[in-house]
């Protein structure tokens, strides 16, 4: 066991530089498209910029992203604004609900928020373009402290869609009922096709990795 626990040490320090270039270069990964003037966000604020606590706001957005998808499939109007509006507003304990789900599944125990509002962003790139530092509508979930890296992307109009199961950005008519599983950090990139496949694949790889490595001191 020992032995294990040495190697598992040496093993999570090896993650700790792939995880400074791969999570950086997941969540730089920007949506094609421009965002409207009228829309709203989602933005997920992690606990703070360790490991585990940037591997747990992959998977809140994750599950908030796949219980969005659900929704709007149940709209009339995915493209409208005010209908995307109340069904967030309806649905937001059942959003908290999700999310706390989530963070004890994945072992943390610190609290989390759920809002919709004005949001302060700093200044974007999006789909190529800069977005001004201000005040968005938005769909905020803080993790804990809500001291470490966010992510983000457009909910409402959905600019882009990506397969749940690989990752891989869809062409825009090949889904229009998907929310984004996309977004950006604050200072994304524009990231070539190809590549985000295999980024996510290594993203999957460093997840299970932590998880067996937690594993060992359980």
């Amino acid at each position: 066991m020992r032995r294990g626990k040495k190697y598992g040490l040496i093993i999570f320090s090896l993650m700790i530089l792939l995880m400074s270039w791969e999570g950086q270069k997941i969540d730089s990964a920007a949506a094609e498209g421009a965002i409207p003037q009228q829309s709203i966000r989602l933005r997920i604020l992690a606990h703070s910029d360790g490991v585990g606590d940037q591997i747990v706001k992959r998977r809140v957005r994750d599950a908030v992203v796949e219980q969005m998808n659900a929704w709007v499939g149940e709209l009339e109007d995915p493209q409208s604004l005010e209908a995307a509006r109340g069904v967030i507003r309806e649905h937001l304990d059942e959003i908290g609900e999700r999310v706390g789900e989530t963070l004890a599944e994945s072992g943390k125990k610190y609290g989390y928020k759920v809002e919709l509002g004005m949001v302060p962003f700093p200044t974007k790139m999006y789909g190529g373009a800069v977005y001004p530092a201000g005040d968005y509508e938005a769909l905020r979930v803080t993790l804990g402290e809500g001291n470490g890296k966010n992510w983000w992307c457009v909910l409402f109009p959905p600019l882009c869609f990506v397969d749940a199961g690989s990752g891989d950005a869809l062409q825009n008519g090949q889904g229009s009922q998907a929310v984004s599983a996309k977004g950006g950090a604050d200072q994304p990139v524009q990231a070539e096709p190809g590549e985000t496949k295999v980024r996510f694949f290594l993203w999957d790889m460093l997840v299970r990795l932590w998880d067996w490595i937690a594993g060992l001191f359980r």
